[in-house]
């Protein structure tokens, strides 16, 4: 599944299965539905939009958050993105600590580090996911070339 809001004005949600039942044609299918009002689209002159689009968006966010905040109406704004990456790393740290814990919200701070050459490294010393113990950073791969995986 996957979706797109689109300065609140345009909402393309779908499905999008990379499989080989998908891709053959014959046994499985995708949709997707564009949708827009063009009673509210984004002018020189006016407010944002703030119809149903725009009310989605803002469900996303209290649903992945758990919460509403002023800063969501912005999401391009450095308030916003700073408010979204201070949750989500206080999330991290409940979800990684030692006491098993409900989370507030489904948005977790990825436990990776990228350098400025580009090297990517584990946050902290963390190398598994606590719940599962998978490896953070995965492992190379011997089919795709060393540039796309880590």
């Amino acid at each position: 599944m996957y979706g797109i809001v689109v300065d609140d004005e345009y909402i393309l949600v779908g499905s999008a299965n990379c499989n080989q039942r998908s891709m053959d044609g014959g046994r499985d299918s995708e949709i997707a539905v564009g949708a827009y009002q063009p009673q509210h689209t984004i002018t020189n002159r006016g407010p944002r939009p703030q119809g149903q689009v725009h009310g989605f968006r803002m469900s996303l966010w209290y649903e992945h958050t758990g919460t509403m905040d002023a800063s969501f109406l912005r999401p391009e704004s450095l308030q916003c993105v700073r408010k979204v990456q201070n949750m989500s790393k206080d999330l991290w740290t409940w979800y990684s600590g030692e006491r098993v814990v409900d989370l507030p919200a489904h948005l977790l701070y990825y436990p990776i580090n990228v350098l400025l050459s580009g090297d990517v490294t584990n946050l902290d010393n963390c190398k598994v996911f606590p719940d599962t113990n998978a490896p953070i950073l995965g492992k190379r791969s011997g089919e795709l070339p060393s540039v796309l995986t880590v």
